[in-house]
């Protein structure tokens, strides 16, 4: 029996801003494989005082398995053990935790002290999630002066989230001078590393020619990429393509099923997109209940579109049709627990040009 470890320093950026951290290679990144003997060895150097011992036990302890109950709390007191040591790793685990409320109270300014503490280091990683903190105010002083500054020595050594995060600040002149040809030569950088959000972000600059020349197929190119790493901005933009026929045939069929992946990740534009096909038939067969179904998911979330045309559709279905709908919003709901109702992840500072929520 063995226990196996995926060891990386989490970027808090990644969490908050894009589709999971996994999104974002690092260096720093190794895997352990632990059985019996070496978790007591592991545990013996911790005891010892041996730094990346306590770090790792920390990240056992957080992740829990056969060797080794999982232990938020315990996870936090050996973290705290090698940052107050100076670990980076270690402190920016603490941070992590104290950003989420893992093992601890939700704090953030504690995360944003531990987070300056590796950054004062040279730490890009820890940089780059101090940054984000600063662009909304948690834990800092809101100040996107401050954030820039974070994030260009992310960015510099490579750290996707802070060319992410960067290059969007350029588009949108945040801190900054605003500057399309810098944002997407950001978003190339942190896209060419796999992150979804970059290649989502990259496709919208080609298909609205910011900072590049206008050329719907590399649009195309960039939305399909993010989309097959489970990105649902980019799911939802991809379906948009084959729905309008931008850069790539029409093909209402294909519109649909990405219309779908994003939906079911609980993205509002896409489940209103979804509940337009059915409403209409398009890629799939008239079901006025379906269509209502979605239209209501993304109503739960504001979104505006959705509720003018749910509105609409109410207005001509039946009540046992309604009932039905009803019916299976509550299944859908039951079944994607914590997805949904405002949950659906946002970008710094980019809204989609063709799906505006006002």
């Amino acid at each position: 029996m063995s226990l196996l470890l995926f060891v990386s320093p989490l970027c808090f950026a990644i969490a908050a801003f894009s589709q999971g951290y996994s999104d974002i290679p690092t260096t720093e990144n190794k895997t352990i494989v632990l059985d019996k003997t070496k978790m007591n060895d592991l545990q013996r150097r911790a005891e010892a005082g041996e730094l990346e011992a306590q770090y790792i036990l920390g990240v056992a302890y957080r992740q829990g398995g056969p060797l080794l109950a999982q232990n938020e709390a315990q996870s936090v007191e050996w973290f705290r053990r090698a940052a107050d040591k100076n670990f980076q790793s270690a402190q920016i685990a603490l941070a992590d935790a104290y950003m989420f409320g893992r093992g601890v109270p939700q704090d953030y300014t504690e995360a944003a002290r531990w987070y300056d503490k590796a950054a004062q280091q040279g730490n890009a990683i820890a940089a780059t999630d101090l940054g984000y903190l600063y662009y909304m105010g948690k834990g800092v002083g809101r100040s996107a002066s401050r954030a820039v500054e974070l994030l260009k020595i992310g960015a510099r050594k490579g750290v996707a989230a802070a060319q992410f995060g960067l290059g969007s600040l350029y588009r949108s002149g945040h801190g900054v001078p605003r500057d399309l040809s810098e944002a997407a030569r950001l978003q190339r950088a942190a896209a060419e590393q796999g992150m979804g959000e970059a290649q989502n972000e990259l496709g919208i600059m080609y298909l609205t020619g910011e900072g590049v020349d206008r050329d719907p197929s590399e649009a195309f190119r960039w939305f399909s990429n993010g989309a097959r790493r489970g990105n649902s901005n980019a799911q939802n933009d991809l379906g948009f393509l084959y729905l309008a026929g931008k850069g790539v045939k029409q093909d209402f069929s294909e519109a649909v099923r990405w219309f779908r992946a994003a939906a079911e990740q609980g993205d509002p534009v896409a489940q209103a997109h979804l509940g337009d096909m059915y409403a209409n038939g398009r890629g799939v067969p008239l079901d006025y209940v379906e269509a209502y179904k979605w239209l209501s998911l993304a109503t739960l979330q504001n979104w505006g579109i959705a509720v003018g045309l749910r509105k609409s559709l109410a207005g001509i279905m039946t009540k046992r049709q309604l009932d039905a709908a009803a019916v299976r919003i509550a299944e859908w709901n039951q079944q994607h627990p914590g997805v949904g109702h405002n949950t659906v992840k946002r970008r710094i500072v980019f809204e989609s040009p063709y799906a505006n929520p006002q």
